[in-house]
């Protein structure tokens, strides 16, 4: 500090000027007095002073400051301890305190903190400075008591089912986490497999998802309805079958029928005898049905003759009272097939004087005669 050094005087004369301070000398902060005496030739003195005062206006200040810290959460917590090397602080008189509202080792929770150091020197100057912590949330959600694949059968007449099972419940580490589902228990499941996936996701976006399977199985078969009653009938004149209509029946299905099939047409020719109808339904699953009816023909036609002999007339032969008699054999024909063509006579057989009656009988394969 400077100032402008004062001047004595005295009656007689001064015989000394001394002073405390110099102007030009160095102060320390605070306020100093600054003090000058005068002294004359007879010993009588003067002072006066005044004072210097220095104030500290310079604020401390600080060093080693952390950088910005990013760290991921303690497994299983939604925060993280974090440590870091403390700063330091420095005046240009002392440093008071340095003082800080977090420390190396605190928990911090998920998000971002700020951390603030304050260094104040002994004259009360102070000075900030701070950094972040940001703690991330980079743990996932956890699903627990997911229920097992689930397979069940149709309901009745339904293609579907209602299916229902308990629900899982999420976890996390971190507060605010939301499940969701593609379908709900209790929910109605088409016949086929259905993925149902449940997805877990926190606050901080991180998500887990699991799924399970809804099998739902069609086990009912198709039904067929207004199946034909046996029919009988008769040989169409002249054929060994006949031609046989029928109204056809109808097939139904709680899924749908995929194919529906016959082993014989209405207008079919069906032959002589006992004919099984058979109609399968199968519906889109695979599950079949069957249903029958029989038809049977029966063969009421009798067999035919041709090339009957005409009746005969002969003279016995000479010295018998009889005579050796020969014809062409007729034939048998029938609308199925001849099984026999019996005689009671045949050709080159010796007849008695008189009348003989000669009887053909003709059998066809179902027991139908003529003679």
């Amino acid at each position: 500090v400077t100032w402008t050094v004062p001047t004595d005087a005295d009656n007689c004369a001064v015989t000394s000027f001394t002073s405390t301070h110099n102007s030009g000398d160095t102060f320390d902060v605070g306020t100093t007095t600054v003090m000058y005496t005068a002294e004359d030739e007879a010993g009588n003195e003067t002072t006066m002073s005044f004072t210097v005062t220095v104030n500290d206006d310079e604020d401390p200040s600080i060093s080693g400051m952390p950088a910005d810290i990013t760290q991921a959460n303690d497994e299983g917590d939604c925060g993280a301890m974090v440590t870091w090397a403390v700063p330091t602080a420095d005046d240009n008189c002392d440093v008071q305190s340095l003082a800080s509202d977090h420390d190396p080792m605190d928990d911090f929770p998920v998000g971002t903190t700020t951390v603030t150091y304050t260094a104040t020197d002994i004259h009360g100057n102070s000075s900030t400075a701070s950094f972040t912590i940001t703690v991330t949330d980079d743990e996932a959600p956890t699903i627990s008591d997911t229920p097992s694949n689930i397979t069940v059968s149709n309901e009745a007449g339904l293609c579907s089912a209602d299916v229902t099972w308990t629900a899982p419940t999420a976890d996390d580490n971190c507060p605010g986490t939301t499940l969701t589902s593609t379908h709900n228990s209790g929910d109605t499941f088409e016949v086929g497999t259905t993925t149902v996936m449940y997805t877990a996701e926190d606050a901080a976006g991180n998500e887990t998802t699991m799924s399970f399977t809804v099998t739902v199985n069609d086990d009912e078969a198709p039904t067929i309805a207004n199946t034909p009653a046996d029919v009988s009938v008769n040989n169409d004149a002249g054929n060994c079958s006949a031609v046989v209509t029928w109204a056809a029946p109808t097939p139904n299905d709680n899924c749908g029928i995929q194919d529906f099939t016959s082993s014989h047409d209405s207008g079919d020719v069906f032959a002589v005898g006992t004919t099984e109808v058979t109609f399968t339904a199968t519906d889109t699953n695979g599950n079949t049905t069957t249903s029958t009816f029989d038809i049977t023909v029966t063969d009421n036609e009798d067999p035919t003759f041709s090339g009957m002999p005409a009746n005969i007339t002969q003279t016995a032969d000479p010295g018998n009272c009889s005579a050796e008699v020969d014809w062409a054999a007729p034939t048998a024909d029938d609308n199925c097939d001849v099984q026999s063509l019996a005689s009671d006579h045949d050709p080159m057989d010796d007849f008695p004087v008189g009348t003989t009656t000669v009887t053909y009988t003709a059998t066809d394969i179902h027991g139908n005669s003529s003679t």
